[in-house]
């Protein structure tokens, strides 16, 4: 039997690496690509100008994301520790390129998380809802899409998952084991909030399980301050550190209540309505969520509540990041994975007496095809690359001009286009005296506009098709 648990475990684990497989190949150019675009360069300038840890570039110089002009192309946001792994992914298989490297880089955290959250919810709920939880996070289309794009948060969940399963550990330990089960935990929650600080969210269970032990006296005072402090210390120095480089700093106001979002009707609907439960639940998957709440808890006590609490805490505070971007999103899918297998398991548990067996099994199955399906008729446009002209025209741009070089590629803002021109410089036309004057050589562009044709009408064409046109900033000899 156990040889058989393993066996179907291992076949989950098998089956969620295939499914995160589908165009793993995609050029950065998809869904969130401006996102994934600015992560990505930080790799690749860790590759070409070397690793600095303190001090993470990107292509982006202009003053868009942070309000001031960043000639530099600081990107001081998240800790650089994904960037870092996907360098390494990079550099043991560099004939795979940059771009699928990171994705690949998430996707391994992504079957550890899976292995992670199949462990804890084992031990606190039974091998039954742990396997659930499982093929939901296996499955469930809009998890896979998120655990294969080039974004800190695949990392971040693995790395929270591990700090909470280290954390469980030393409930039933005792002497040394238990303090290195508490170091490992604070250890990786540490790098969890570096990753991505929305990780906070989710260390309600943390702290009941510390101060549970604090009053048992398993623990004492010292251990809980020499976990709160091995855990916020870094991320304190972190943010104190970035402070010395505003221009890499991207305005961050508008995500907690952009346009007063928070708590209105739209702020529902979005959150509740579109996102939970239409895009990641499909809406049949909210009735196994419902069922969820309200199953009576077993050995894991409030834990899954206080997760709940968490997500909830999150939505609110950061009410106008999570209604701009559903990506702010995946990093609650573990914890609604476990509350859908709740639910899954309550409707399959239904009385014998009242209730036909086979066929709550039967509607059971059928209710959790149909959530993924649905899920997966409006995740699947996620995967387009609805512009393949800027990676032709990037591709272009790198071929005709220097190394060194640095670009004008307008898209709107979008640093995608940039991204693809594998040069530092400006998503945004406009002001192009003034880019020139802080270094801008070429212009590239995929629209044939009025700026374009005035730039054509002054300076160098290098190059010029139908789809695309590549002007050096040079201007034409008479």
């Amino acid at each position: 039997m156990k040889i058989f648990k393993s066996i179907l475990f291992a076949l989950i684990l098998v089956l969620a690496l295939v499914v995160r497989l589908y165009k793993i190949d995609n050029p950065v150019a998809d869904w969130h690509s401006f996102r994934q675009a600015d992560t990505s360069s930080v790799t690749r300038n860790f590759a070409e100008k070397g690793v600095n840890m303190l001090v993470p570039t990107y292509q982006d110089l202009s003053n868009i994301q942070s309000g001031f002009d960043n000639p530099n192309g600081y990107r001081m946001v998240e800790f650089p520790i994904y960037n870092l792994l996907h360098l390494g992914v990079f550099r043991l298989v560099p004939s795979i390129g940059l771009d699928m490297a990171g994705r690949l880089t998430s996707v391994i955290c992504s079957l550890i998380s899976i292995f992670l959250l199949f462990l804890v919810v084992n031990k606190l709920s039974g091998y039954f809802i742990a396997i659930l939880t499982s093929i939901f996070m296996a499955l469930i289309p809009f998890n896979i899409y998120y655990s294969r794009v080039i974004l800190p948060e695949p990392l971040m969940i693995a790395t929270l998952l591990a700090s909470f399963w280290f954390i469980l550990c030393s409930v039933d330990s005792t002497g040394i084991k238990k303090r290195i089960h508490l170091l490992l935990s604070t250890i990786l929650l540490s790098i969890a909030i570096l990753v991505t600080p929305y990780a906070v969210f989710f260390t309600l269970p943390h702290i009941a399980i510390l101060f549970r032990s604090l009053a048992k006296k398993e623990i004492n005072i010292f251990d809980v301050l020499f976990y709160g402090i091995i855990t916020i210390v870094p991320f304190v120095l972190w943010r104190i550190h970035i402070t010395h480089y505003p221009t890499g700093i991207p305005v961050s106001n508008w995500l907690l209540n952009n346009n007063n979002i928070r708590l209105s009707p739209a702020w529902f609907r979005w959150l509740f309505g579109e996102r939970i439960g239409k895009l990641i639940l499909g809406s049949w998957g909210t009735s196994l969520l419902v069922l969820g709440i309200i199953s009576k808890p077993t050995k894991e006590g409030i834990t899954y509540w206080l997760w709940g609490i968490g997500i909830l805490a999150y939505f609110i505070i950061f009410a106008g990041g999570n209604v701009q971007h559903d990506y702010y999103q995946a990093i609650i899918l573990p914890f609604l994975c476990v509350i859908v297998a709740k639910g899954a398991y309550l409707l399959m548990s239904l009385n014998r007496k009242v209730y036909s067996r086979y066929l709550t099994i039967m509607m059971t199955i059928f209710v959790m095809v149909t959530m993924i399906a649905l899920s997966w008729y409006d995740v699947k446009g996620y995967y387009q690359i609805n512009n393949p002209v800027i990676i032709e025209a990037g591709k272009r741009v790198d071929a005709l001009t220097p190394k060194d070089a640095k670009v004008i590629a307008p898209y709107d803002g979008d640093t995608a286009f940039l991204y693809q021109t594998h040069r530092s410089g400006w998503p945004l036309g406009y002001d192009i005296e003034k880019h020139i004057a802080m270094g801008a050589t070429y212009y590239v562009s995929v629209n044939f506009d009025d700026e374009m044709h005035q730039l054509a009408s002054k300076y160098q064409i290098v190059e010029q098709t139908d789809k695309y046109i590549i002007i050096k900033l040079v201007p034409k000899t008479k």
